[in-house]
């Protein structure tokens, strides 16, 4: 009888797996085989989508139950608190983390690390006055909701809020600017991000 290899990523995930308990008929290397996923990228993957379907789901049936002006304040409220959360629990993690537009751009690449995998950043400039940067890839958020045909009922990109709640919640007094350069129907994106002393 074959051994039925387990895939990576269950091996280096396993601590989050070890309470799980199956009954003794269900074959349980097969069902890990058949339902983890294999490999990083695809474990980042669907995270992402089901984050992206999460948003994008709350937000329609929140336009069906309080119409559909309701859907972008919900959008920029909720983006807008998630950015604070983030900004407050990366400064108690780093307490060395001196307020300031640097320590906002480590916050938002942070974000993009943990949060927004099909996003890419190019900074363009950085110093303690000034972020110039460049956000592109994929939105999942204008995925999500343009498969939902919600989109247009959203201001683009969605994610202004979250970068002001971590510029707000560090108590920068800061310009905040956010040109949609692409937004393309298949999701594809490039948004040019400017924080700036005031």
């Amino acid at each position: 009888m074959n051994q039925i290899q387990l895939p990576e990523t269950y091996v280096a995930l396993s601590d989050f797996r070890k309470n799980d308990v199956y009954l003794p008929e269900m074959n349980q290397a097969q069902i890990i085989a058949d339902f983890f996923p294999e490999t990083f990228p695809e474990l980042t993957q669907r995270l992402s989508d089901i984050t992206g379907a999460f948003y994008g789901g709350m937000l329609k049936q929140i336009g069906k139950f309080y119409g559909a002006e309701a859907i972008e304040e919900l959008s920029s409220t909720f983006m807008y608190d998630l950015g604070s959360r983030m900004t407050l629990r990366n400064l108690e993690a780093k307490p060395n983390l001196q307020p300031g537009i640097p320590a906002m751009a480590k916050i938002l690449i942070g974000a993009v690390f943990t949060s927004s995998p099909e996003y890419n950043f190019d900074f363009k400039e950085l110093n303690d006055y000034k972020c110039e940067m460049l956000i592109k890839g994929v939105d999942r958020y204008h995925k999500i909701t343009q498969s939902l045909q919600i989109a247009d009922l959203l201001k683009w990109p969605v994610i202004k809020p979250f970068i002001q709640g971590i510029c707000d919640t560090m108590g920068l007094d800061v310009l905040l600017e956010i040109k949609v350069l692409k937004l393309d129907p298949d999701s594809s994106c490039s948004y040019h991000v400017l924080v700036s002393e005031k």
